[in-house]
């Protein structure tokens, strides 16, 4: 085998060596590429199928893709990527193929690359050649066992994985080493560098290694970081490692997280952390604790609220705790927010910023005294159960969904079994014709339906988001409304059994729908389930609610009263200002909705105009402008250690900036803004929809702030936005918001058939003109 070799970008030009270009191959014909550079993407080298996509690909598929890019087993090879990552396991893969030539590894990212290399269009020939086929069989693969005899101390087994994935499970006897530690601005750092991140973790060069992630692609590049330094004796394994890690997935148990915190609050976060043991910060996100950005004492803490239902008492005392303990210090920029405040979430719930440890068992104490509980509301569990915010009240309900939500709610609270699973499991279940529950989108949705005159749900699995979205699949099954908690019981039987403990990037259920395909899921779901599953009843939906902002007639006669919520962050005293409106002049009763808005219930129709003319509805009006009204966002870097971008303020201003200019026909446009590509704004639901990205320019190698650009989201027929420009600064994102809303508004059409009946070239040039770079692949 031959050694891989780090090479520099000056070499490029004046090598014999033939280079791949291993990115996508939007990118290596629309981006540019290395003069001269052959392509050969991720799908050939790294194995498309799977639960985990990323293995070694078939060896039959990758010599012919050497061979028709003028390789064979006598060619150096030099290769690039986006990340220095998947060029190394393109070059890992060669290497135990058995390539007999040098191989070299640009140790930089395409935009460090970029500023070394002018990169060119130009399409480039190669003159096929021959490359034997051959079965993997190199020194470098481990075999299971090798894994095992690691594991009981005979090797060191080295975890490439985030630190994320590795607390929440590993095989037993695994250090960490995160490929990330390896890199510094895209690039690998300097080899006095990379020798002293080994001996920081604990690696000895006389002793042999055993190197695992998930699909190979991260242990590549510490793989070849290492042999680079001498460590010879370096293998990996690419086998499943399901059964370890489920077998060392602890069981934990949520009121125990509780008692622990309460009785260590008072010392702070530190102590915390040390009673809890290993895994602690998993653990506190069951209890609805998340470090914050900004660390210490502070911290994200968030409340599960069945279906976004919420007494008056209940809001009242919500907002208390804002103003008490929600109140960022005066060092904090808050923006337009004052005093202590909190945010309505997409799940129909609450979540406050600035939390003390200390504080903590005084606010559950509250919240525990007008019944909300923070038990599952974060961490590998079944999430709050979300709903139609008008449960109870539409008149086009078939079914009310409020008892359904909390028995599933009540039957998973606290439950050690299902404490720990796979990846977080979320269910949405929608009573309305008019759909408003989101059930596409969600790990299980429950529709309404009817079959032999008894009316209930047909399911669906295996919808998402992030950067590999999907809608949730039917399932062609029919549950009575007392029977979804079942379905939801044997869903997450089936998830703890065949979910993957390895990788958060690829264990959401959609991944295991996708992978086995709904038949063979379905099936296993019939095993688990307590009964024999009904094939699916007619479907009773007719279309899709996009929001409940506005005065509308509920099934009684009465109105509900939708309030328009900024960016979904409200302050403490406002909510509870609004909480006694409701109780004034409606039931008491309010519902957080799925677009970050409040739900005022059951206002006599006599009593409509009296409440507009309260004073709160002046920021929190039923009437506001069309992008105030459809505006979402997620929480940002302000706090969100992920987010690439600052979203809350930026989004308010955006808002208001764009509904004092804009003169349009729409009274709604939906436009999201998600710090980055986990997309929990849900940007691929809106007209527009953004999310934050980082931009150099060939002047500047600081990265600004930029958002990519994708339009056209529409739920009702299934059709994600798409995306359409990457990297636009993101002081422009107002003008192109304006740009795309206003064409729309030429056509006199809406603003998903305007962007069905519009070439994507087109309406590229209408968002942004000067659009040189594409958006990163979903």
């Amino acid at each position: 085998m031959q050694q891989i070799q780090f090479v520099s970008p000056e070499t490029l030009g004046g090598s014999d060596a033939v280079v791949v270009d291993v990115r996508e191959a939007a990118a290596y014909h629309d981006v540019g590429h290395v003069p001269d550079a052959v392509s050969i993407p991720p799908d050939v080298y790294r194995d498309p199928t799977g639960f985990a996509p990323g293995m070694l690909p078939d060896p039959d598929a990758i010599t012919d893709a050497l061979g028709a890019a003028g390789i064979d087993r006598s060619t150096p090879v030099i290769a690039y990527g986006a990340d220095p990552a998947n060029a190394a396991r393109f070059l890992v893969t060669l290497a135990v193929l058995g390539h007999d030539a040098d191989l070299g590894l640009v140790g930089h990212d395409v935009e460090s690359l970029a500023r070394a290399v002018d990169l060119t269009t130009e399409s480039v020939d190669s003159d096929p050649a021959t490359y034997e086929s051959t079965d993997y069989d190199s020194p470098l693969l481990a075999d299971r066992s090798a894994v095992e005899a690691a594991s009981e101390g005979e090797a060191i087994l080295l975890d490439t994985r985030t630190a994320t994935e590795y607390d929440q499970g590993h095989i037993p006897g695994a250090i960490h080493c995160d490929v990330e530690r390896l890199l510094s601005e895209g690039s690998v750092r300097p080899p006095d560098e990379r020798a002293a991140v080994f001996e920081a973790v604990g690696l000895d060069p006389d002793t042999d290694i055993v190197l695992y992630c998930n699909t190979a692609r991260r242990l590549s590049l510490v793989l070849v970081a290492l042999l680079d330094a001498g460590y010879g004796d370096a293998i990996f394994y690419e086998g499943s490692l399901r059964d370890w890690l489920q077998a060392a997935a602890p069981t934990w148990d949520p009121t125990e997280i509780e008692r622990i915190v309460r009785e260590h609050a008072s010392e702070g976060t530190r102590a915390v952390h040390d009673a809890l043991g290993e895994h602690s910060a998993s653990k506190l996100k069951l209890v609805g604790i998340y470090d914050q950005k900004q660390g210490g004492e502070h911290h994200m803490f968030r409340t599960k609220l069945p279906g976004g239902l919420v007494t008056a008492d209940q809001a009242r005392t919500l907002g208390a705790i804002a103003e008490e303990y929600a109140v960022p210090p005066a060092s904090h920029d808050a923006g337009p927010f004052d005093g202590g405040y909190l945010d309505l979430t997409t799940r129909q719930g609450i979540q406050y910023h600035w939390i003390e440890m200390g504080d903590i068992p005084a606010i559950w104490d509250r919240l525990s005294a007008v019944g909300v509980s923070t038990y599952q509301s974060g961490g590998n569990s079944v999430r709050n159960v979300v709903a139609n915010p008008a449960a109870g009240l539409a008149p086009d309900e078939v079914i009310d969904t409020r008892p359904v939500a909390e028995a599933v709610t009540e039957y998973f609270e606290a439950d050690t079994r299902y404490a720990n699973l796979p990846r977080k499991l979320k269910v949405s279940v929608a009573g309305s014709r008019q759909v408003s529950a989101r059930p596409g989108i969600n790990d299980l949705g429950f529709t309404p339906a009817k079959k032999d005159g008894r009316l209930g749900f047909n399911v669906h699995a295996g919808g998402g988001l992030s950067d590999s979205p999907r809608f949730a699949d039917p399932l062609d099954v029919f549950v009575e409304p007392e029977r979804v908690v079942d379905i939801v019981a044997a869903t997450a039987d089936l998830f703890v059994a065949q979910g993957s403990y390895l990788d958060t990037a690829v264990n959401r259920l959609r991944f295991l729908v996708e992978q086995w395909g709904v038949d063979t899921f379905r099936d296993e779901l019939d095993r688990h389930y307590d009964g024999s599953l009904e094939s699916a009843g007619t479907d009773l939906r007719e279309g899709v609610r996009r929001d409940h902002v506005g005065v509308h007639e509920q099934g009684d006669g009465r109105s509900m009263v939708g309030l328009a919520v900024p960016v979904g962050r409200i302050g403490g005293s406002d909510l509870a200002a609004i909480a006694d409106l409701a109780a004034e002049y409606g039931s008491g009763d309010l519902r957080i909705t799925h677009n970050q808005n409040l739900l005022v219930a059951d206002v006599p129709g006599d009593r409509v105009d009296a409440l507009r003319a309260s004073e709160p509805l002046e920021a929190y009006s039923p009437d506001p402008g069309p992008v105030t009204r459809g505006m979402v966002t997620c929480t940002g870097r302000e706090y969100c250690t992920y987010a690439l971008v600052e979203t809350k303020a930026r989004a308010w201003r955006w808002a208001r900036e764009l509904d004092a200019t804009l003169d349009v026909c729409f009274d709604r446009v939906r436009v999201a803004l998600s710090g980055c590509i986990a997309s929990c704004a849900q940007p691929q639901l809106a007209d527009v929809g953004l999310r934050g990205e980082t931009r150099r320019d060939e002047t500047d190698p600081v990265p600004h702030p930029a958002v990519d650009l994708a339009v056209g989201g529409d739920p009702a027929n299934q059709e994600f936005a798409r995306w359409l420009c990457g990297r636009i600064p993101i002081e422009d994102g107002p003008e192109a918001i304006a740009r795309v809303i206003e064409a729309a508004d030429r056509e006199g059409d809406s603003i998903e058939a305007f962007v069905r009946e519009t070439p994507a070239a087109e309406l590229a040039s209408i968002a942004d003109p000067t659009t040189v770079a594409e958006p990163t692949a979903d």
